[in-house]
């Protein structure tokens, strides 16, 4: 069975942020689910936390739990994602700093390198 796209993100934290960042918190949950969505058909959670397992020479990984992985990247990962969202600059801050909540609120058994978020991007994938 396949999890929501939104299951690791807390409905609060996307709130808090949109209120934040001026976007609305519709939009910022569209811009969300549609991300998750993209990871998740290319080329999907799985293999491209692996791949950048692999390819990164610090491992992103910095927490996982059932629902989700929480990664720390550098920053012009985000890139890519953001353009091919075709996002405005506001709603591009807004889905880092949703990311980036998500991921400092992340539940203990996450086990989450909170010092990790402070030298690069916070990703949060949903598995599915």
């Amino acid at each position: 069975m396949t999890s929501d796209e939104l299951a690791a993100f807390d409905g609060a934290v996307l709130e808090s942020v949109a209120t934040d960042r001026d976007v609305s918190v519709e939009r910022l949950t569209d811009i969300v689910r549609t991300h998750q969505s993209n990871v998740r058909e290319l080329p999907g959670v799985e293999d491209i936390v692996y791949e950048w397992r692999n390819y990164f020479h610090r491992d992103p990984l910095v927490g996982r739990t059932e629902c989700a992985y929480y990664l720390a990247l550098p920053d012009h990962v985000w890139a890519e994602f953001t353009d091919d969202l075709g996002l405005e600059e506001a709603e591009s801050a807004a889905l880092l700093a949703a990311h980036d909540a998500q991921a400092r609120a992340a539940p203990s058994e996450a086990g989450v390198e909170t010092g990790r978020l402070d030298d690069d991007a916070a990703l949060v994938l949903t598995r599915p």
